[in-house]
């Protein structure tokens, strides 16, 4: 009786570890962004390294734009949060995140909105993930409560300026 009951279970594991199995690979010009649980695909128009701020700008045929800087130190991998930062539109919704460095680069004074809590560079991928400040269209930030942000972008052929 013994094989007749392992052999369903074993059956159950293996369509499991199906289930699990690594997505496709992730395209090269590509960046994926996760806001609040809902992921879009961006097409990456740009993408380099000035300095130690990587950046990437991307779009989808729908419309929705996509900006990030990932700062990393001399090593050109490790991430600094506080030199990164992420705008994009979530649907009608447009999300910015960004460390106190970064905002000032901008120009912009006061609180940086939202914030940028780990960001590296692993050879072509770019990425950070924090906590995202619903803004209005002029960028300003609204009274909705940030929400997460996860980014992840494919770059093996830099636009270096």
């Amino acid at each position: 009786m013994r094989p007749l009951v392992a052999a369903p279970a074993a059956l159950l594991l293996v369509a499991g570890l199906a289930g699990c199995a690594r997505e496709p690979a992730f395209e090269d010009r590509t960046a994926r962004v996760t806001v609040d649980g809902e992921s879009t695909t961006f097409t990456v128009d740009g993408c380099g390294i000035d300095g130690t701020t990587v950046f990437v700008l991307g779009r989808t045929d729908d419309g929705e734009v996509l900006q990030a800087v990932v700062g990393v130190e001399a090593d050109g991998e490790t991430g600094v949060p506080r030199s990164s930062g992420i705008t994009t539109t979530e649907g009608e919704r447009p999300v910015t995140a960004f460390g106190d460095e970064a905002w000032a680069r901008r120009g912009e004074s006061g609180d940086a909105p939202g914030e940028i809590t780990s960001a590296r560079v692993r050879g072509a991928r770019i990425q950070a993930r924090g906590r995202a400040q619903p803004v209005d269209v002029d960028g300003a930030p609204t009274s909705a409560d940030p929400v997460p942000i996860v980014f992840d972008a494919r770059c093996d052929e830099r636009d270096d300026p």
